[in-house]
């Protein structure tokens, strides 16, 4: 197997909502993402799109979907089904994508934006390394039950210098 020449990037996030419009407004507003494209709706197995999702995403009638860009250009599509309902329940001792991490030099104050527009910021705010107070992380939950991370520095710059 030949090495890739360089990481891959990530293109996008995909999340369930209960309301579209809503979970644009929020990801806007608070987490001034981008909105970029949509509301867009697709019923399964109409026209090309919807053969197309209904390949992809398998048994649905009809689907919302619009697209958000972050700051640093990843994606995230938001999705509503006909028979979405209540707020998401993510488990993280489960696999499977538990939460999205968001940049934020100002960690608290992004947590207290979250908790005044109907999230929850339910836990300390935490040194990443003991002994190091540059590097702050918290978790929050957005108003459809989707656990938000914040960081208060990119990734690589966070970790590129620790041991492996």
């Amino acid at each position: 197997m030949s090495k890739q020449p360089h990481p891959r990037g990530l293109a996008h996030v995909g999340l369930t909502v209960p309301d579209l419009e809503e979970a644009i407004e929020w990801y806007r507003d608070v987490l001034g993402f981008t909105h970029i494209k949509g509301p867009d709706t697709i019923t399964a197995n109409e026209g090309y799109g919807g053969r197309q999702a209904a390949n992809l995403l398998g048994d649905f009638e009809s689907m919302r979907f619009a697209h958000l860009a972050t700051g640093n250009q990843i994606g995230i599509e938001l999705f509503e089904f006909e028979s979405t309902s209540g707020q998401s329940d993510p488990d993280p001792p489960q696999p499977g994508l538990f939460h999205l991490c968001v940049i934020d030099p100002d960690v608290e104050g992004l947590a207290t934006r979250i908790d005044e527009n109907g999230g929850d910021h339910y836990a300390e705010i935490w040194q990443i390394f003991e002994e190091d107070d540059e590097y702050t992380l918290t978790y929050c939950r957005d108003p459809f039950g989707n656990l938000v991370e914040i960081y208060s520095h990119s990734h690589e710059r966070i970790y590129s210098n620790q041991s492996k």
